[in-house]
């Protein structure tokens, strides 16, 4: 692509720079830059029309007229283009006078419509473009004004058009600000067309060299073709047009008129057949003169009477002309006649303005907690958690009152892993956000301590050493680090292991720190806290390829390890264990290990615990010996916390086994006493992660950080979260839901984690582990993890995955009916995810991203786009659009039958035949990220325009005119769109709101 045409609305590659095509657009209209003669105007901007592109030297804009009071400015900008390096900014910080540039004049026929087009990029207020039209002495005689959307921060077409009026010589395209408001705005490919066709009536008369003047005939096998007063459309003649063979056909193509390049245009002409059926044509030539490809439609219409046959159709990026044809077809006969024929820029959807609105907070979290501790404060035995939300919670409860104490959001984290009491009693609190907490004993708030290093994303582990530092590690680069509460600081102890993402777990004694390694080629390794660049791996009893090493604990000389499940590098699949290893020996061969569960912390005598066979298990932290101690009917729970507590009465060691379902139970670890507590922690709101439409105009939003999912009614306001925040989890609860679709009264649902997918009838009674019904589990077999886009077509229900942790390869699933176990497609793309989906009869569409799961690098340089029929089980065709595109988040079939495809703020138009792009649009130059990149556009279609959700905003895009309207500003916290009814429903936060057009 030519430098000169890197826009940021842009299209083809083959694509010439904007404003050159436009230069020869003018050329064609018989436009003049100035009132030298036409002959010398027309050569001048030929050959580039950097007048209108602002391309010329110095600040001052070469063929434009200024008028910027002080301190009001209109100059030649660079700091940003659509085409080439320069633009024109037009800044207005005065509320009593405006900014006003003019091109120089150009000559006008009377009656002709002219069109002025200008891409804006504004920051503030509003300007306006304006076609003026002025008279012989200079009086202005006409004015057409197109103001700017209001969108800030994007490039925004925009067109006005007028007719001459009778009395108008000259006109002048005009960019200006208003006089009462203050704006700034970019404007760059200025320019006029007016694409008027020659002899559009065929009133002219013929002559023996011109049979239908100002048009070319092609007349072949046959056929025939005569300009014919016998009837007419507008004035006294039409073209008559006969073809009674199909080895022949008529065709009269027009003279060249000019067109904007990218834009959508009306192709259209009366016409009155009188047998078979006609053809009409639209040419794409390029500023050269070169055919650039042609769209012909057939016209069956009413016979002998008029009937206007149009359609639309895009202009080529590179496009600077067109032709219009009319005629017959070689492959058909017919006859007829044609009148009135023309090209002119479609005018688009009408301008909307929109109005947003709250409809509450549809999710409560319930139990979304990883893990919880105790401590004891004023001589009472305290149970803590982190509770997933936006923000997440800290909350803290007496143990035997059951009453939540303490709940004080953790900003800027959603999701809290790691915990530790320090030796002063304050507690302190990591997780999503990469920042450090505390909360001390009576305190009104946590502490943020700040980002633990520059690259830290999540904490997910926290240790309190012997000497009292905290110890954690982070992701990304898997880090090792300690806070220091005396000095107040943080030191790193820089990546553990370069090959490594992922340092999940940890655990720390006086002379080591052990790091539980992944999430590609789990490890755990054992860091000299001395001298940091001394590590010793410790291989596993058996090594997979992928996975994460979640749990560490340093019980006396052994080491408690949950190692990963997986697949060997020879293909054989492992379960997870948990596994203690002594340090002191270098074995996992330790007879005191159980594997099924996961011990409990050491109590004041140097012992763990487990419970099982309804058996209190003792096992001596030095020694290794295993004993059954007493009997116990106290269920494992989910956590199990040992604390040094008065307990009903009773000053002993217990041990606590925690059951986020509401209830705690304990034991007296030398009384062997057992009490039971009920212990609920308080539920918060969640940030909406995934947002659908259902059956019947339903909403279907789930939660970010832990198992929810709300069906909203928009009609009522009226939801209901599944579970509910008092259910029992089962098996087959749902998870964390990454989205969902509905295929007639079923819901189809994905969740993480082990890629779950559950159909839910929508006509009977929600049944938690029976309706949904859990169809699918993809973990295991896959190696998939989050089923993320879908979309359904006919009988058949298509969902795209994210592979696990630390594996690359999404995987393509296929429901033929409401019957059917899904049939899976590994890897349609590659090594990338399929993370968006649009279906249309056998074929579905998908866009993916070029990430796995996380902790592993992408091998392949760009995402792509892919076709699959799910009738013949085979891949149509596979396209990278642009090269380094990280994802594409959203593709959705458009109502003209093309598919439409967004990376960000950056859309595509698409031939679904081939996956030819047809259009490019960056509607915003979104920034580079890092990172893994999956869901980031949204795509639906109302009312004629795009909506976009990319970045924090709803974009409405108006796909014929290039016009762009930020129908939200700001505040979408996830780019998911979902329509019910007549508004478009979008997360902000915790909320569900939506937009209504006006």
């Amino acid at each position: 692509m030519s430098s000169r045409y890197a826009l940021n609305v842009r299209f083809l590659p083959r694509s010439t720079k904007l404003t050159a095509a436009g230069a020869a657009l003018a050329t064609a209209a018989g436009l003049l830059v100035s009132a030298a003669s036409p002959s010398a105007a027309l050569e001048q901007i030929t050959s580039g029309d950097t007048v209108g592109d602002f391309e010329t030297v110095g600040l001052t804009p070469q063929g434009w007229n200024v008028t910027a009071p002080d301190p009001n400015r209109g100059v030649v900008s660079t700091s940003r283009a659509i085409s080439g390096t320069r633009s024109l900014l037009v800044e207005d910080t005065s509320t009593t006078a405006p900014v006003s540039v003019s091109r120089a004049r150009f000559y006008v026929t009377p009656g002709t419509t002219y069109h002025a087009q200008g891409y804006a990029y504004s920051t503030k207020g509003f300007q306006s473009l304006s076609l003026v039209f002025y008279d012989a002495s200079g009086a202005v005689v006409g004015r057409s004004t197109t103001p700017t959307t209001g969108a800030t921060m994007v490039w925004s077409r925009v067109e006005t058009h007028a007719a001459a009026p009778a009395t108008a010589t000259t006109a002048s395209i005009e960019v200006s600000s208003a006089s009462a408001s203050l704006s700034q705005a970019w404007w760059d490919g200025v320019y006029a067309i007016a694409p008027a066709v020659g002899n559009s009536s065929f009133e002219t008369a013929p002559t023996s060299t011109a049979p239908v003047p100002g048009w070319t005939t092609a007349v072949s096998g046959g056929a025939s073709l005569a300009v014919t007063t016998a009837q007419a459309r507008l004035g006294t003649k039409s073209l008559q047009v006969s073809d009674a063979t199909t080895a022949g056909a008529t065709n009269v193509t027009s003279a060249l008129t000019p067109v904007f390049p990218n834009v959508t245009h009306d192709v259209r002409a009366w016409v009155r057949p009188t047998a078979g059926s006609l053809a009409l044509t639209v040419r794409w030539y390029d500023r050269d003169k070169s055919l650039i490809s042609t769209r012909s439609v057939p016209v069956a219409k009413p016979l002998n009477t008029w009937s206007l046959a149009s359609f639309q159709a895009t202009a080529p990026s590179n496009g600077a002309f067109a032709a219009v044809q009319v005629g017959t077809t070689i492959a058909g006969t017919g006859s007829g006649a044609w009148d009135v024929a023309g090209i002119t820029p479609t005018s688009g959807a009408p301008v909307l303005s929109y109005a947003s609105t709250g409809n509450g907070e549809p999710l409560d979290a319930f139990n979304n907690s990883n893990t919880s501790g105790t401590t004891v404060i004023g001589g009472r035995a305290k149970v803590f958690t982190v509770i997933s939300g936006f923000p997440s919670e800290f909350q803290l409860a007496d143990l035997e009152t059951g009453k939540v104490e303490v709940r004080l959001p953790a900003e800027g984290m959603e999701v809290g892993w790691g915990m530790t009491v320090g030796r002063d009693g304050s507690i302190y609190l990591g997780g999503g956000g990469g920042h450090l907490y505390r909360y001390v004993p009576g305190a009104s708030a946590l502490t943020d301590l700040g980002k633990v290093t520059a690259s830290a994303t999540t904490v997910w582990d926290l240790e309190t050493g012997p000497d009292g530092r905290i110890w954690g590690v982070s992701y990304p680069k898997s880090e090792l680090w300690n806070y220091d509460p005396a000095a107040g600081k943080v030191t790193s102890l820089g990546t553990v292991s370069a090959s490594h993402d992922y340092a999940r777990s940890l655990a720390v004694d006086g002379t080591y720190a052990y790091v539980g390694l992944g999430s590609t080629n789990p490890t755990l390794m054992r860091v000299a806290l001395a001298n940091p660049a001394s590590k010793t791996q410790i291989p596993f009893p058996t090594s997979v390829t992928a996975g994460n090493v979640s749990e560490l604990e340093l019980l006396g000389r052994y080491l408690e390890v949950r190692t990963p499940s997986g697949t060997t590098s020879g293909g054989t699949a492992v379960a997870s264990e948990r596994r203690l290893y002594d340090t002191r020996t270098g074995s996992w061969d330790v007879a005191a290990n159980m594997a099924a569960q996961t011990p409990s912390p050491l109590d004041s005598k140097g012992n763990f615990y487990y419970l099982s066979y309804k058996q209190l298990w003792a096992v001596d932290a030095d020694t290794g010996v295993k004993t059954s101690v007493a009997a116990t009917t106290m269920a494992a729970g989910r956590d199990r916390l040992v604390v040094h507590a008065t307990l009903g009465g009773v000053t002993d060691d217990w041990l606590l086994a925690y059951d986020p379902a509401g209830s705690v139970a304990a034991k007296g670890l030398t009384t062997f006493k057992e009490l039971s507590f009920g212990l609920s922690f308080l539920p918060t709101k969640m940030r909406i992660k995934s947002l659908d439409s259902g059956p019947n105009g339903a909403l279907y939003a789930g939660g970010f950080g832990g198992s929810s999912l709300t069906v909203v009614d928009p009609a009522t306001g009226t939801r209901n979260q599944y579970p509910s925040t008092s259910a029992t989890a089962t098996s087959n609860s749902l998870g964390e839901v990454e989205g969902t679709t509905a295929n007639g009264r079923f819901q189809y649902i994905g969740t993480y984690t082990d890629g779950k997918v559950f159909r839910y009838d929508t006509t009977q009674p929600w049944v938690d582990g029976t309706n949904p019904k859990l169809i699918s589990v993809l973990g295991p077999t896959y190696k998939q993890d989050r089923p993320l886009a879908w979309a359904s077509a006919g009988t058949r229900t298509f969902f795209g995955t994210i592979p696990k942790y630390g594996v690359l390869g999404g995987a393509l699933g296929i429901i033929d009916n409401e019957t059917a176990t899904p049939r899976i497609v590994s890897e349609p793309v590659t090594d990338q995810s399929v993370v968006s989906l649009a279906a249309s009869g056998n074929v579905v569409y998908g866009g993916t991203s070029r990430w796995g799961g996380l902790g592993i690098n992408p091998t392949q340089p760009s995402a792509k786009l892919f076709a699959y029929d799910a009738s013949t089980n085979r891949k149509l065709w596979e396209v990278a659009p642009q090269a380094g595109v990280e994802a594409f988040g959203a593709v959705a079939m458009g109502p003209t039958g093309t598919l439409w495809a967004a990376s960000g703020p950056l859309l595509f138009e698409l031939d679904p035949r081939n996956g030819q792009v047809l259009r490019k649009v960056m509607v915003y130059p979104a920034p580079p990220t890092t990172g893994a990149v999956y869901r980031n556009a949204d795509i639906v279609f109302a009312g004629g325009l795009i909506y976009l959700a990319a970045m924090d905003k709803v974009y409405a895009v108006d796909p014929s005119t290039l016009r762009v309207t930020a129908a939200v500003p700001s505040g979408v916290s996830t780019p998911r769109l979902a329509v019910s009814g007549s508004r478009i429903y979008y997360a902000a936060g915790t909320q569900l709101r939506s937009i209504a057009w006006q």
